[in-house]
């Protein structure tokens, strides 16, 4: 064997999982010594219930080792016992499984695991061990801190964590571990980082906000920016503004950015768009040389504002998303949309047709609303997705989830956003939509007495069985 030639012997590498690789480096020298390459994968995982920090130190100290590091996710999740316990019995009820052993397999490797978590020390407490060893690894690149995923790695629990409620979060021990992360990323070059959870009151006291503002050097060298903003229960307007002003500053020194997500998720009240100005967010007009990938998600904001920020941005941005899936649960439509409290949506889209220069993609998903709850020109929609975060096609699901979202769309008014990219991207009349679950279309009040229920073939797909044609830009009908 150890007459092949070593390409080949790399090739064979490529085929093999971890536990093959370490069986055949035992076959020679030489097989040994290649293999070296193929004992670590990209991406390094922290979990808490094992000494992760002291595996990735001791890769960090290896010659060999060091540079294979290039990805780094902290998996800081934690379960609430007893909402989750709800959810998993919950779950195999309804799909009729015979899943008693499955439930009571997955809680006990839980509690196994939690008893090894005592045993390891907490994040926060190895920050100089986490800068030390950030500092040896060189080709690190990417750092992904998120509290929303499962981190046990048991399947029992892939069904639990996509529920907000069966997560829990202690605002004050997820502020620790993220103090201690981010001391020692001034010691990175990243070209990615992602938070899925940062509580929005980081921002304004003076040590937590320092920690960020010591990172300015790495979040200038970054190309993609992930934030899912956490908003407290109760914070007053003082500490609101100082909290803005922190986050907006973080955000200006990523001024290198080309993929930006900035989402607020109101965990207290899932429903609930968070107000913001992006003037006071950004302390005027600053904007992102080469931003070309853009989502916002569950705020509420002027037409004027989002407007004014999006045109400064055109000569780069390619590609825009307004909403997402916010803290929806799995059964459920999306509602982490976008709210005008001041303004309407068919006036922005109309000033901001053809002005995109750039843009070749364009998604609104979720509860997409503008005006006054009182008064009759207020706009209510809801925007189903039809591409993933990735721009890959979304398909209806079948089955039991598939079965709930065609229900519930007969509740309410329900479009996708395709003829809407063509208006913006391509320009042409104002588009008409499909709206799913309704049997009649009701016209628009800005449209002409000919145009009403009427629409270009080339701005609209044709009304199939399961929806008719109805105009974005009408007041909603009651329901």
């Amino acid at each position: 064997m150890d007459l092949l030639p070593v390409e080949l012997v790399r090739i064979v590498y490529q085929y093999c999982d971890l536990p093959t690789v370490t069986a055949l480096r035992l076959a020679s020298r030489k097989f040994a010594d290649i293999g070296y390459d193929y004992l670590l994968l990209d991406h390094f995982a922290v979990v808490e219930w094992r000494d992760d920090v002291q595996r990735l130190q001791s890769i960090a100290r290896h010659d060999r080792l060091l540079g294979k590091p290039r990805s780094l996710v902290f998996h800081l999740a934690k379960v609430d016992v007893g909402r989750a316990q709800e959810t998993t019995s919950l779950h195999q009820w309804l799909r009729c499984r015979e899943g008693h052993d499955f439930i009571q397999e997955g809680w006990s490797r839980y509690h196994k695991l939690e008893e090894r978590a005592t045993l390891v020390a907490p994040l926060h407490t190895r920050q100089s061990v986490l800068e030390a060893t950030l500092k040896r690894l060189p080709n690190l690149e990417v750092v992904d801190i998120n509290f929303t995923k499962n981190p046990y790695g048991i399947d029992l629990f892939d069904q639990v964590f996509p529920y907000h409620h069966c997560r829990k979060q202690d605002r004050l021990r997820a502020s620790k571990d993220l103090d201690a992360i981010l001391s020692a990323l001034p010691h990175a070059r990243l070209q990615s980082l992602s938070i899925d959870q940062v509580p929005l009151e980081l921002f304004r006291h003076p040590d937590a906000r320092q920690r960020w503002f010591d990172c300015a050097q790495t979040f200038a060298g970054l190309s993609r920016l992930d934030l899912v903003l956490d908003i407290p229960r109760q914070m007053g307007p003082a500490s609101r503004s100082r909290a803005i002003n922190g986050l907006g500053r973080v955000l200006q020194s990523a001024n290198n950015v080309t993929h930006l997500r900035l989402a607020f998720h109101t965990y207290h009240a899932p429903a609930e768009k968070f107000e913001l100005s992006f003037r006071a967010l950004f302390a005027g007009d600053f904007t992102y040389k080469r931003l070309t990938d853009l989502k916002l998600e569950g705020i509420s904001c002027s037409e004027e504002d989002l407007k004014s920020f999006l045109l400064r941005h055109s000569p780069t941005l390619e590609r825009l998303r307004l909403g997402g899936r916010g803290l929806a649960k799995p059964l459920e439509l999306s509602i982490g949309g976008i709210h005008l409290h001041n303004g309407r949506w068919r006036s922005l889209f109309t000033g901001l047709k053809e002005k995109l220069t750039a843009l070749q993609r364009f998604h609104l998903e979720g509860d997409i609303e503008s005006g006054d709850a009182y008064t009759r020109t207020r706009e209510v929609w809801d925007f189903l997705p039809v591409v993933s975060d990735d721009w890959n096609t979304v398909h209806q699901e079948d089955g039991f989830e598939g079965w709930y979202k065609k229900s519930a769309s007969r509740c309410k008014e329900n479009f996708d956003s395709l003829g809407l990219e063509r208006f913006l991207i391509s320009g042409g009349p104002w588009p008409m939509f499909i709206k799913y679950g309704n049997t009649s279309a009701y016209p628009s009040p800005y449209s002409s007495p000919g145009q009403s229920g009427s629409s270009s073939p080339v701005d609209s797909p044709s009304p199939t069985s399961s929806g008719t044609f109805s105009s974005f830009g009408s007041p909603a009908p009651s329901v």
